[in-house]
């Protein structure tokens, strides 16, 4: 029952529409936007009652459980699904029972309009672009934002609630996903309001500044007493930079450079590098996974400048290594008891020259609480993946689900991502966080754009081939009491089983608690080459001598993937020869595959009787594939010739026969 001062600040609040300070105990409006930048929370064991939730657009024909087993688990239509209909006739996204908080709202286009009641009152009424573009008070980039100009659309502004919280939306048919808290009940919340009082102002000017530029020093390490630690080898293939912890303490930065002058030329180098990490003397790894991937950025060093991980940290931290100026950081805490025990293994076996390592740590020297909990990453992969329901994570105990990584090679240009992603808490028959569809998790939508956001991001992106993910959860993280397991669906089309699937998972478990993970044997980091269908590689089809040479696939200040591992660079103007031979007669439609950061002019194609195909005009850096035309090809070996009006980089004809 409320009691008179309750009732009173509510007729305030309601009646006159004011924003008043928070009631002593209360969860204000300030203190879940400051929740976004409290890593130590993700360090503590979820109070009983505190449970993550997920409403989402998911197809609601696999939601059945019948004798143990999923019916329809499958099922795909995951846009315009809701949970009803409300008098005035909106449709009903969200119904969360307070007290709780809202997350993260994603969706994937932006038609339509969007309500949000809290507590029985309406809080917003917009069109959906308004809610994210910034025209709706508090709101505004980097807390809305569009991951696209035609969608994928984001807030991530916590929207608190005591009693109850409803999203609806008008004239909204596709996919949407609405992460949600639910709190112990006995917690006492500030509804929101978009009018904020002086402290929460002040709140999201922290939060905005943080998102933007980062962590500062001082809210990372103010008031703590720091040690720092720094170490640098040069690792040849099979050794290993070792460093030691013999204290209790927790690491609050954790910072790896390579010391070459110039990234290593050779591509998946820093891929082929594994880090471990032991706590308190761990039977198992606390922490494994190449190391490009445990810090955001798949396959190789892209770019990625989230707000606990990244790659990309300018900075001259360990001011005795004065040359160093990017490293790659994690701002999780990893406490520990009694001690750490850290490795980087070179697993480089193709390259002899040694690779020189830093590490450099900010160590706090204060024991950890008792019954803090250990932050726990682990590698996985499937090549290919031949799992519909690919396992990211399973654990037990008490803990805390706090981001993944996910990295695919794709070998045709469909759209790998229809599957989504599934969390079952404790002990759930049927998952309690069923989203719709891979990009809905990673906030994004298809095809993707590079971009690297605070909590998610892009950091490699390819029509075919490798792509690269990931996500971070700080003030939606996802408490577990006592289970939880997290998979990817692989759905593609016709069931293919033909796509590269790995992930790097982050959690805090109780120590003890280890999950189910294979170490990493060095057949575990090998990676596809890019594959595409219908391929002739042009540097071993061409008949002939003096037409140039063969150029190997190689890092170019950025994953530039060739079919074969290697293209033709052909020298001559003249005409050459290549060789394509095909299983079946028919019809053929061909394409010419480039190399997308090699510029040229133009590429005549013609068949064995001299009649022109097609011809390739150079369009702009970063076109790798140009339609030739269709031609007739016999079984068997067919001959056709290509000239260059100058100097190309040509890496592959690609064949597709067409249906009579």
């Amino acid at each position: 029952m409320l009691g008179r001062s309750d009732l009173w600040r509510a007729f305030l609040v309601v009646a006159l529409g004011l924003t008043l300070p928070a009631a002593a105990g209360e969860l204000t409006q300030a203190d879940l936007l400051r929740r976004m930048l409290d890593l130590d929370r993700l360090a503590t064991p979820p109070p009983p009652g505190e449970r993550a939730g997920l409403f989402s657009s998911f197809d609601r024909a696999a939601q059945h459980v019948e004798d143990g087993r999923y019916v329809n688990w499958d099922a795909n239509n995951d846009a315009g699904q809701f949970l009803g209909v409300t008098p005035d006739g909106w449709d009903i996204a969200a119904d969360a029972p307070g007290p709780g908080v809202i997350t993260r709202v994603w969706m994937r286009s932006g038609g339509g309009q969007v309500r949000i009641v809290i507590d029985g009152q309406r809080a917003i009424e917009n069109s959906i672009p308004a809610l994210f573009d910034g025209s709706t008070e508090p709101f505004g980039n980097p807390l809305s934002y569009s991951a696209k100009s035609d969608g994928g659309f984001v807030l991530i502004f916590p929207l608190g609630f005591a009693k109850s919280c409803q999203i609806h939306t008008r004239g909204y048919r596709d996919a949407y996903e609405i992460d949600w808290l639910a709190l112990p009940p006995e917690t006492r919340v500030q509804p929101f309001s978009s009018r904020l009082d002086a402290e929460a102002e002040k709140a999201l000017e922290e939060v905005i500044e943080a998102l933007r530029n980062g962590l500062t020093n001082r809210q990372l390490f103010a008031g703590r007493r720091l040690s720092s630690a720094a170490a640098q080898q040069d690792l040849a293939p099979g050794q290993k930079l070792e460093w030691k912890i013999e204290r209790p303490g927790t690491i609050r930065g954790f910072y790896v450079s390579i010391t070459e002058r110039v990234e290593p030329r050779e591509l998946y180098v820093m891929h082929n590098l594994v880090l471990r990490i032991r706590f308190d003397d761990a039977a198992e790894p606390d922490v494994e996974s190449p190391l490009t991937e445990f810090f955001g950025a798949g396959f190789n060093r892209n770019p990625a400048r989230g707000l606990v991980m990244g790659t990309d940290l300018w900075s001259d931290l360990p001011g005795e290594f004065p040359l160093e100026s990017w490293f790659m950081y994690c701002y999780f805490p990893m406490p520990f008891a009694k001690g750490a025990v850290i490795e980087i293994e070179n697993r480089n076996t193709d390259r002899r020259k040694p690779i020189g390592v830093l590490l450099y740590l900010r160590i706090d020297r204060d024991a950890p609480p008792a019954d803090a909990l250990r932050f726990r990453a682990r590698y996985r992969e499937e090549n290919p993946c031949e799992t519909f329901d690919y396992p990211v994570l399973e654990t037990d105990g008490r803990g805390r689900l706090v981001g993944c990584v996910l990295n695919v090679d794709c070998p045709r240009r469909d759209w790998w991502g229809q599957g989504d992603h599934k969390i079952w808490i404790d002990d759930d028959a049927f998952p309690s966080i069923a989203g719709a569809d891979t990009d809905g998790y990673f906030a994004s939508v298809p095809g993707l754009v590079q971009e690297s956001r605070p909590t998610h991001g892009v950091t490699l992106a390819a029509p075919f081939g490798k792509s690269s993910l990931y996500r971070w959860h700080t003030l939606d993280a996802v408490s577990f009491q006592t289970a939880l397991r997290f998979t990817l669906e692989n759905w593609q089309r016709d069931e293919l089983e033909d796509v590269y699937y790995a992930t790097t998972v982050y959690w805090y478990g109780e120590p003890g608690r280890a999950a189910r993970f294979d170490p990493l044997p060095p057949q575990k980091l090998g990676l596809p080459g890019l594959r595409i269908p219908g391929a002739v590689e042009i540097e071993t089809a061409i008949r002939g001598q003096d037409w140039g040479r063969v150029r190997r696939q190689k890092f170019e200040r950025g994953l530039v993937e060739l079919s074969g591992e290697a293209c033709a660079y052909i020298a001559t103007t003249a005409p050459v020869q290549v060789e394509v031979p095909v299983e079946q007669a028919g019809k053929y439609r061909v394409r010419l595959r480039v190399h997308p950061r090699r510029s040229f002019g133009t590429v005549d194609v013609r068949d064995a009787a001299g009649d022109r195909i097609g011809v390739a005009k150079y369009a702009a850096r970063g076109a790798d594939t140009y339609a030739i035309g269709e031609t007739n090809l016999k079984a068997g070996a067919n001959t056709l010739t290509l000239t260059c009006d100058r100097p190309a980089y040509l890496d592959c004809l690609i064949l597709e026969r067409i249906d009579p």
